[in-house]
């Protein structure tokens, strides 16, 4: 496994990797690799700490079905039960929506993006304020049926914590987390050193550039919260392969693990190698080459996590990376773990050796995508805008998203709305349109001046028009 692992930092799929493999209730093998910090070339250890985004759910899941257990919470009371004064925009009401279809996310509520954009990115907001906002949230357009996101699990991290901004944070640590012995699992970035951060990084068409760690406490949110590593989140896997069992002492009841692990919602799409079929609480279910995979990944500016156990086999696989070179990739690293312990070395190396021929091809061509992407971009930037930067500069409010301040410095616009920073890039002079990286990807933000007027009066940015403020 550690060859494989470091055949696949060599060949730039990713700077910096941890993994750990579960079988029952122990955790049987760690392994770090590559670099943490590509601008210092400090290295990966074993207790470096790697965002892992939506890989949270499972965790926030947990809680919920152990707060159920003790009889603090009911599975099927209305959310409103717990968040006595969340209003949705009718005909949606707040009192059918309830803990199960929240974990089962057939809640029916559409993707009311102003929470999501403000738990997960800006981190600007407090729990009054979100359940106002969510007074504007109506019904999905795709009724009850399972609709992947954020919002029902910031839902179900309210309902925990009713009276608290950030409450689901010690309700986890207390259910979850210390029972388990987590030491080294925090919602809390402001905790950790910087030289104990696995940094974020970026295929850059020739390797990997650092980024901005763009997580702070603030939008550390109950769908996406935690800086862990692979050797303790594995205990947290482990409990859920083995029935609620770690180290062969019992932690959870083994009825709440396999709660979780039921099929409760359908879906029916591929990623990468997996086909998924269902959704547990907290779980995506799939197969992988006849096997039930359960599984929980994540996905951020700079990160991604797979985290998956079989069911028939009990085996578990963790694959935490600071960088992505070609997708899927960290999936490939846990498929040749479960391959290599089902099928033996032989057999394991000589497919995978294929699959790592496939994989070099697709980064040469995800590098080649990168290059363009880059060369667009300058193409862009020679374009001269109709107006000076410092036209752009000021605050642009929306009652919905908040107040977005634009700065210039060192002959670039720079744009923060909270946490969420980015340097903004021409994408369209003509037009005043700019690009910028608020929530990981590219997004334009155009900008409207009115007549004979110096400075923009306006902005629009993900259809949400933000007024300038003096």
């Amino acid at each position: 496994m550690a060859r494989y692992a470091q055949r696949m930092i060599d060949a730039g799929f990713f700077p910096g990797m941890q993994i750990a493999v579960t079988r029952g209730d122990r955790v049987v093998y760690t392994g770090s690799f590559g670099v943490a910090d590509i601008g210092t070339g400090r290295r990966v250890d074993d207790g470096t700490r790697f965002y892992i985004a939506s890989t949270t759910k499972a965790l926030t899941a947990t809680a919920v079905l152990l707060e159920i257990a003790h009889g603090r919470m009911s599975l099927d009371a209305p959310v409103t039960r717990y968040i006595h004064d969340v209003r949705f925009h009718p005909p949606l009401q707040a009192e059918r929506i309830t803990i199960r279809s929240l974990l089962a996310m057939t809640d029916g509520i559409d993707a009311c993006m102003p929470v999501v954009f403000r738990t997960a990115f800006s981190g600007v907001f407090t729990q009054p304020q979100l359940i106002r906002l969510m007074r504007d949230c109506g019904p999905s357009k795709s009724g009850r049926a399972f609709v992947y996101r954020n919002l029902p699990y910031n839902l179900l991290g309210m309902a925990l914590a009713p009276h608290a901004r950030d409450g689901w944070k010690a309700v986890v640590r207390k259910d979850v987390l210390e029972p388990l012995g987590m030491r080294e699992t925090t919602a809390r970035v402001s905790t950790l050193a910087r030289d104990r951060i696995a940094m974020p990084h970026e295929a850059d068409g020739q390797g990997f550039a650092r980024i901005r760690l763009a997580k702070t406490d603030a939008n550390l949110h109950a769908a996406g919260g935690y800086f862990t590593t692979a050797r303790d989140l594995a205990r947290f896997l482990a409990v859920q392969a083995s029935g609620g069992r770690l180290q062969g002492r019992r932690i959870f009841p083994a009825a709440v693990i396999a709660t979780a692990h039921a099929e409760h919602a359908q879906q029916d799409r591929d990623f990468g190698p997996y086909h998924r079929y269902g959704w547990g609480y907290g779980w995506d279910l799939g197969r992988y080459e006849g096997h039930t995979l359960v599984h929980r990944f994540g996905a951020f500016s700079g990160y991604r996590s797979h985290v998956s156990f079989m069911p028939d086999t009990g085996v578990g696989v963790i694959v935490l990376v600071n960088g992505v070179g070609v997708p899927y990739a960290a999936d490939e690293m846990a498929d040749y773990i479960y391959d290599r312990l089902r099928d033996g070395h032989a057999k394991a190396q000589a497919r995978h050796d294929a699959d790592f021929a496939r994989l070099l091809k697709r980064k040469a061509s995800f590098a080649r995508r990168v290059a363009a992407h880059r060369k667009l971009e300058r193409q862009r930037e020679r374009e001269p805008l109709k107006q000076p930067l410092d036209a752009f500069v000021g605050r642009y409010a929306n009652p919905w998203l908040g107040t977005m301040r634009w700065t210039l410095s060192d002959g670039h616009l720079h744009v923060a709305i909270g946490a969420a920073q980015s340097v903004a890039t021409i994408y369209d002079a003509n037009r005043s349109a700019l690009r910028v990286e608020l929530t990981g990807g590219g997004e334009v933000v155009r900008f409207d001046f009115g007549k004979g007027a110096k400075h923009a009066t306006a902005l629009e940015y993900h259809g949400y028009r933000f007024e300038r403020v003096q």
